[in-house]
């Protein structure tokens, strides 16, 4: 199976992250959660294109959290 080539992105079109809001990560349990909303910015107007969220301990790619097990005896 042949991979579809990957579509440029229109002229004119940018993806920007809006403010940055920090908060609480309900899996680590800490305030290292940051939320942003994506702002596509086009030539006829601006619109918001979805969220994006982070978080500094869990969404770390290079020291992952380790698998969690819950003991049960």
């Amino acid at each position: 199976m042949t991979p579809h080539p990957v579509q440029p992105a229109p002229a004119g079109l940018v993806l920007h992250p809006g403010s940055l809001r920090s908060g609480w990560c309900q899996v680590c349990k800490a305030w290292t959660h940051i939320t942003a909303d994506l702002v596509l910015i086009a030539p006829d107007g601006v619109t918001t294109a979805g969220t994006w969220a982070w978080c500094e301990i869990c969404d770390d790619p290079d020291h992952p959290l380790p698998a969690r097990r819950i003991t049960r005896g």
